[in-house]
């Protein structure tokens, strides 16, 4: 791991968050405190250190814009209870187009390919889902494409982990607030935030918890 490479897309994509601020709080549609603490500037600090431990610089660039507009999403999410298109749909041409670069550098075709049937598949998968679960919106399918995409490139364990983790962390995190009476048994959660948090913590699990598809 290239310690100067985690910094410094640590650096850059927190940057890039501080940067979008206005941005971020414009897509905004009602009031919330969550809006003016800067939570997406540490968000995208870790997420883009993440990112630098990418192995070629051509992903730590795609996995560092991935970062700030994953820590974007995440507080708007949050606050709001949506996915903007604005910022989640331009990540299918910047997450394709860097991966077919990756591909083309490093003799990768395969991953690229992985990745779009898995992007595909995650996205036919949580349209059919939200059909038959209401607090599942059409922000979250369509965010679930570009995670698809991103775990499907690194292989079929980690998509698999990045699937389940979502639902995983976002039930422990429902139990304990219920627990707390943070929130009532009926209340949901954005489901955002753990569609990232579970595609990161895949890239790393994916591996130990399906080795027999690693």
């Amino acid at each position: 791991m290239n310690l100067l490479a985690v910094a410094v897309a640590a650096l850059i994509a927190g940057a890039a968050a501080a940067a979008l601020n206005s941005f971020m709080q414009a897509q905004f549609e009602t009031e919330t405190r969550i809006a003016k603490t800067w939570l997406q500037v540490p968000i995208a600090v870790v997420l883009g250190a993440f990112a630098g431990m990418a192995p070629s610089l051509i992903e730590q660039v795609t996995f560092t814009v991935l970062a700030v507009a994953a820590a974007l999403l995440t507080v708007i999410d949050l606050g709001d209870y949506r996915l903007p298109d604005v910022i989640v749909l331009p990540l299918y041409p910047l997450l394709a187009a860097g991966l077919t670069i990756a591909a083309w550098t490093q003799d990768r075709w395969g991953s690229l390919g992985r990745a779009g049937i898995v992007a595909v598949a995650m996205f036919v998968l949580y349209f059919v889902m939200a059909i038959f679960a209401p607090d599942l919106g059409f922000g979250d399918v369509k965010l679930a494409g570009v995670v698809g995409g991103f775990l499907g490139w690194f292989g079929l364990s980690q998509s698999l982990a990045g699937f389940l983790l979502a639902w995983v962390l976002m039930a422990v995190v429902g139990i304990v607030m219920i627990l707390t009476r943070l929130i009532k048994a009926k209340g949901s959660l954005p489901f955002g935030p753990y569609l990232v948090l579970g595609a990161v913590a895949a890239v790393f699990l994916g591996p130990t918890m399906f080795p027999a598809f690693a």
